[in-house]
């Protein structure tokens, strides 16, 4: 079964190049081009693990080429006499048994030999700076944070890969375009230099302290030791004393951070789920982030990042996706596991209006009876600021529209062959993409077209995946299910944002501001 494509980002704004990751790979197109990528980089686990089956499969080769040669029929046997007979008879005493053993032995060792299935370092990531010089990547099997340069005709060259303390969950870029913002499921927002400096090392890992000798003490011996202890009954327990104290010496040790540049800006007490970058009308630099707990916190920028302007609070569920664009930026979109879109005066912390997304996700499934918001994706036309929205298991997408008094309205929705696990758009807003789970295909990027008047989206083409010719992990139909759909799992009991729940939007909703 073919893997799908999970994640989509453009390679800047004014431009048709696009890159979307295929399970442990990453592939860039031009939407002028055609269906075929322009390049493809995967994993090198992958390809190590490529190279220890192929090594494997050689060795096996020549197994059992081995095993045919000393198969071959025998040649013709002399006739003996009775002394002679009898003398072969007893060297040959056990051979019979002894071949059906050795067959048997190989047979079974042909058996349990099998390719070793590889790890799936899937990306959960993928963003692009505005210009498109460079992405941004994460894997979550490894948590590492891959950068790549990209060369403005589709090819990326690896920069950097940095594996982080805990597995990211979201990624922004700072407001000087050179600083990403890495939130994480603890709670903590770090910031990385988008390129690490010439001096640092462009492969970093974590350093744990089991990677650390234990300490040694320069206090002189006492009790115990190899000078006093002469029989081998104590001399035993005497090591195995001192394994234990090195075991326990090594165990207390601090662990230690990162030994890559970062910083950590600010703190959750609740799994993150997203992160952006904002400005208000005089320039100056906000940091939005969302968690599981229903909050949407509001962060001067860096360096004041450790102050709380204010909070959005209003959610009766999780919220997993917020949205704003800089033609509006005064304006937040938020959406979660409640049945509605929420929106926002984020400065403010003030909640302008909601929508009921429910009602039109049951057009699409009668049956349904909660859901849970993927994404939001905000764009300008000529009647006003549009948001495309999907959510989990259901193949559609909705689009809405900012009036001029700050209240959303339905405007279309668009069926789906399947279940979109992406949206983005391309093209100064003019391409609106959809990675498709087509069960049938080998992924699938449903491309629309907007028309030229700000009219109604209009299927454009599809880019069917070709199946690459690296190792990709081999997952089943659950598997990949439990990989790719992840969102309602952040709801914490089977009522949370149901029909229901009732928030209580006013009630809890104070402004905590510092100076």
């Amino acid at each position: 079964m073919g893997l799908p494509f999970q994640c989509l980002s453009p390679l800047g704004w004014n431009t048709k190049f696009f890159c979307a990751a295929k399970g442990c790979s990453i592939q860039t197109f031009n939407l002028d081009g055609g269906s075929q990528p322009l390049f493809s980089w995967t994993h090198p686990s992958l390809q190590q693990a490529k190279t220890v089956a192929e090594t494997k499969e050689t060795t096996h080769g020549r197994l059992e080429s081995e095993e045919q040669t000393r198969q071959q029929p025998p040649s013709k046997r002399r006739k003996l006499g009775s002394d002679e007979a009898d003398a072969e008879t007893e060297a040959g005493q056990g051979t019979p048994a002894a071949t059906a053993n050795g067959e048997k032995n190989q047979k079974k060792g042909k058996a349990n030999w099998a390719q070793p299935k590889p790890e799936a370092p899937l990306i959960v990531l993928l963003t692009a700076t505005a210009d498109g010089s460079h992405v941004i990547a994460v894997t979550g099997q490894d948590k590492t944070l891959w950068v790549f340069e990209h060369d403005g005709k589709g090819s990326l060259e690896e920069v950097s890969r940095r594996a982080m303390p805990k597995r990211p969950c979201s990624l922004a870029l700072a407001a000087d375009g050179r600083t990403i913002l890495s939130a994480d499921k603890f709670g903590d927002v770090y910031a990385l230099p988008l390129v690490p400096d010439q001096g640092e090392d462009a492969i970093s890992t974590p350093a744990l302290a089991s990677s650390t000798q234990a300490p040694t003490s320069s206090q002189p011996l006492r009790g115990a030791n190899v000078f006093t202890v002469h029989s081998q009954r104590n001399r035993r327990a005497l090591e195995d004393q001192q394994r234990q104290r090195e075991t326990n010496a090594k165990r207390d040790l601090p662990k230690e951070g990162p030994k890559f540049a970062h910083e950590v800006l600010l703190g959750h007490v609740s799994m993150l789920t997203s992160v952006l970058t904002a400005k208000d009308a005089n320039e100056r630099p906000y940091i939005i982030t969302a968690d599981r707990d229903e909050h949407i916190r509001v962060s001067r920028g860096i360096p004041q990042s450790h102050v709380i302007e204010t909070y959005c609070l209003g959610h009766g569920s999780f919220v997993n996706t917020l949205c704003i664009h800089p033609s509006k930026s005064g304006i937040l979109i938020s959406g979660g596991g409640d049945n509605e879109l929420f929106v926002w005066n984020w400065l403010a912390g003030e909640l302008l209006c909601t929508v009921d997304l429910l009602v039109h996700v049951r057009k699409v499934l009668p049956d349904a009876t909660r859901l849970a918001v993927v994404k939001l994706v905000a764009f300008p036309t000529a009647e006003g600021l549009v948001v495309a929205a999907i959510c989990e298991r259901v193949p559609a997408f909705f689009i809405f529209q900012l009036d001029r008094d700050n209240t959303l309205s339905h405007k279309e929705t668009v069926k789906l062959c399947d279940n979109p696990l992406d949206i983005t758009m391309l093209g100064t807003e003019q391409f609106l993409l959809a990675a498709i789970d087509a069960v049938e295909s080998d992924g699938e990027v449903s491309v629309f077209e907007r028309g030229h008047s700000g009219g109604l989206l209009a299927p454009r083409e599809s880019i069917q995946g070709t199946i690459s010719t690296e190792v990709q992990p081999i997952l089943s139909r659950d598997d990949l299910d439990k990989a790719l759909y992840t969102v309602e799992n952040l709801r914490k009991t089977d009522n949370d944002g149901g029909e229901e729940a009732a928030p209580d939007t006013l009630e809890r909703s104070p402004e905590i501001k510092l100076d």
